[in-house]
């Protein structure tokens, strides 16, 4: 196993390391792709999600996502604790990496391109519809459970930091002091988030329209994107 490997594992089992995204032991640190798992634990949250996006949260059993991952069901309590250990895994997995990707794509970005870039990846995200569904499924739970509550919010501010990093913010986690850019991240992530609960009622609604529409109302919102190196937002004109 490799040492990056290794460390996931042992974050994985470790109740004593939480890192300081706020993800817990259940899963990789936010910053970290799923594939730093160890493979079984990538396994079992694969068959886990495909139970839920398939036949909903009612079915996802330990017995069905050993039998789907192939894995032993010793391994669940294994790597995640229990039922409501891998339920909380799954959240955090929930269009991970789809986020971590479009980090690495939006990083060396051209300033100019930067708001036709940051609707590409929002376009990209309601793409990944098996995702949202998951994280449908799993919503009404959520809401009624404050452990699950909790996390979930932590994850969001995380999607809020990443969407400053698309907009060339270079302290993102500083940056949500600042209410114009908290909100900003907000209503970008409120349009991928309505956005795919449309397309999940009608898989067949194209996109394109109300993304291109979105695209201009940034372009003409008077809200200046940072451009260069520094990250720094210009006045709004």
């Amino acid at each position: 196993m490799s040492s990056a490997s290794e460390a996931a594992s042992q974050r994985v089992r470790a109740g004593s390391a939480t890192p300081p995204s706020g993800r817990g032991h259940l899963a990789p640190a936010f910053d970290d792709p799923l594939s730093a798992l160890p493979e079984t634990a990538q396994k079992l949250l694969v068959a886990a999600k495909g139970i839920i996006a398939s036949e909903g949260f009612d079915a996802l059993t330990l017995n069905s996502v050993s039998a789907a991952s192939g894995e032993n069901k010793a391994m669940i309590s294994y790597y995640f604790g229990n039922k409501a250990g891998l339920i909380a895994a799954v959240l955090d997995s929930v269009i991970h990496d789809e986020y971590i990707a479009s980090q690495n794509r939006m990083k060396d970005i051209d300033p100019k391109r930067r708001t036709q870039g940051l609707v590409e990846e929002m376009r990209r995200m309601d793409a990944a519809a098996e995702e949202f569904r998951v994280f449908f499924e799993l919503l009404p739970h959520v809401l009624r459970d404050e452990t699950l509550r909790r996390r979930i919010a932590l994850l969001y501010r995380w999607y809020w930091s990443v969407k400053l990093e698309w907009l060339g913010i270079r302290s993102p986690s500083d940056a949500l002091d600042d209410p114009d850019l908290l909100g900003l991240t907000q209503i970008l992530s409120a349009v991928i988030d309505g956005l795919a609960i449309q397309a999940a009622i009608d898989p067949e609604l194209d996109l394109t329209h109300p993304y291109r529409v979105f695209n201009k109302m940034l372009e003409g919102s008077g809200f200046a994107l940072p451009a260069g190196e520094t990250g720094v937002v210009a006045p709004a004109r």
